[in-house]
């Protein structure tokens, strides 16, 4: 007996240097080259004479704080706050989590297993513990001078050993998978930071645009009165009052929706802290203005979005992913080696009958080979295949469009800035035609008509700037986003539960009382 033990153990130990010697099946993963322009079309096409547009020799803006170059204290405030309540980004950190914790225990797939079981029964059956028992303990029984077999129980293990590297592969394609899911919580910090500036910046805008509005409307007013006065000592015509009134009017019927598109800038701030709206309100109710945007910014190199797009980098650790289950596909076409062992004892104990017990234990080698399926695991190996065809498509599809949205941002960036420097020429003017006409229409030279439409072109005008100062800045944030930065500085996570055995891990849950609600 002991030299047949003593056998299998010699046996179990080959196959177990094989596993280790053993070539994974499937292919290897390797980073896709890629090509990509040397340049960024919209940076070759800016014209450097432009002193309001992005230039390349700009001084370099931190990119992974780049909202901190608009200088505004009260954004830097938020933007921290989303980074630390955002619920998309709890959702993403607790996915991540997730993935750490499955990579962590995937890796117990490669070692021995053991349970322990036991079962009695009573009945007509010599073997009254069939199908009560775990196999590898049942198979060890032994009835010879029993009538009745009706009591048993003990340990069993089994292992299987990775000898064509399904394991293998399917622990490397948890790694994978844990690294495209950290890339993805970093591409939602991009996307909240992005959305929080944004929002901040509309905000300011629409209350610019309300303070633009409330000082049009009050210079309105005092021209309705002075014309009012004018009427009544007959100097002017009832003309006049009515073209001041209905300008009044035209103007004051805008103030509601500006106003209401305020708060909801400011609502939806608050969301993405992770508010109610009525938490933060206050807090946004004091006007300020729309955050400067740097007269010049670096966009880099395409290349180099290859390192900091975290949805790039998403892809690729998807695509490595799938490459492995290739792998794991392939390896379910070759046999499935273990080595299955159980100990324990047997006992005869039915009432009329002697109560005999004895120890039992079985040790040896298990092979199955699916020999006739029908193609259903080639056809697992095809999919496989297929979908990483697929991923590998969606992959450089991710870079044009990365490539894409820089440009695009670029060349927006640099029309909006020379849009706002002629803005600003065109509101110097308007604001000395206001002057020029009302002196004018003091004087006499010419009607009150003149004075409504100088005072309506510098309305629109200082409402155009206003809004060109929220474009340039739109473009300016998603400049940043397109070259994916942001979420460099927020790498910090929270220590994972490490997996234990069951037998640990059953008294640990049970003392803990872990409510995932509460």
């Amino acid at each position: 007996m002991r030299r047949s033990a003593l056998r299998l153990v010699r046996i179990g130990t080959l196959l177990a240097a094989g596993a280790v010697a053993g070539c994974a099946a499937g292919p290897n993963y390797h980073t896709p080259r890629i090509a990509l322009p040397e340049n960024y079309d919209a940076v070759a096409q800016a014209r450097p004479t432009d002193a309001a547009g992005p230039a390349g020799g700009a001084p370099p803006i931190e990119l992974a704080s780049w909202w901190r170059a608009l200088q505004d204290p009260e954004l830097d405030s938020l933007v921290e706050r989303a980074v630390a309540a955002n619920p998309d980004l709890l959702v993403a950190l607790d996915r991540l989590q997730a993935a750490r914790v499955f990579e962590a225990a995937i890796i117990g797939t490669v070692l021995p297993e053991a349970e322990a079981s036991a079962g009695a029964g009573r009945g007509t059956g010599s073997d009254l513990t069939r199908n009560r028992v775990a196999p590898a303990l049942h198979s060890a029984d032994n009835a010879t001078g029993l009538t009745h077999l009706n009591e048993a129980g003990g340990f069993d293990s089994v292992w299987e050993l990775d000898i064509f590297g399904r394991y293998r592969r399917e622990i490397e394609a948890a790694r994978y998978d844990e690294q495209a899911t950290r890339a993805a919580r970093n591409a939602v910090l991009v996307t909240v930071i992005a959305d929080v500036t944004r929002a901040y910046v509309d905000l300011r805008g629409l209350q610019v645009r309300a303070s633009v509005l409330d000082s049009a409307t009050a210079a309105l007013r005092e021209s309705l009165r002075i014309v009012s006065i004018r009427y009544e000592r007959g100097i002017t015509n009832e003309l006049d009052v009515t073209l001041a009134t209905r300008e009044l009017a035209t103007l004051e019927a805008q103030a509601a929706p500006i106003n209401a598109q305020a708060r909801a800038a400011a609502y939806t701030i608050a969301t993405l802290l992770g508010l109610y709206p009525e938490d933060l309100v206050k807090e946004l109710s004091a006007v300020g203005m729309v955050p400067a945007v740097p007269a010049a910014v670096d966009a880099g190199l395409p290349p180099e979005l290859l390192r900091r797009r975290p949805d790039i980098q998403q892809t690729e650790r998807e695509l490595a992913a799938a490459t492995a289950r290739i792998g794991v596909a392939t390896a379910a076409l070759f046999p499935s080696l273990a080595l299955t062992g159980a100990i324990g004892f047997q006992r005869q104990s039915l009432k009329g009958q002697p109560v005999l017990g004895q120890h039992i234990w079985s040790l040896g080698p298990t092979a199955v080979w699916p020999l006739l399926d029908f193609g259903a695991l080639d056809a697992q190996v095809e999919i496989a295949d297929l979908e990483t065809r697929a991923l590998l498509v969606r992959y450089k599809q991710t870079i044009q469009e990365a490539v894409r949205e820089v440009d695009t941002s670029y060349a927006l960036l640099g029309a909006e800035q020379l849009s706002l420097s002629k803005l600003g020429t065109a509101l110097v003017a308007g604001q000395r035609a206001v002057t020029l006409a009302n002196e004018r229409y003091e004087r006499g030279v010419t009607d009150f008509l003149n004075v409504v439409d100088a005072e309506r072109q510098e309305y629109v005008i200082e409402e155009q700037y206003a809004e060109t100062q929220v474009a340039a800045a739109g473009a300016f944030i998603a400049l940043y986003r397109g070259l994916g930065g942001g979420w460099e500085n927020y790498q910090s996570l929270p220590p994972i539960h490490r997996p234990e055995p069951a037998i640990i891990a059953v008294f640990q849950r049970v003392l803990s009382r872990n409510d995932p609600l509460r």
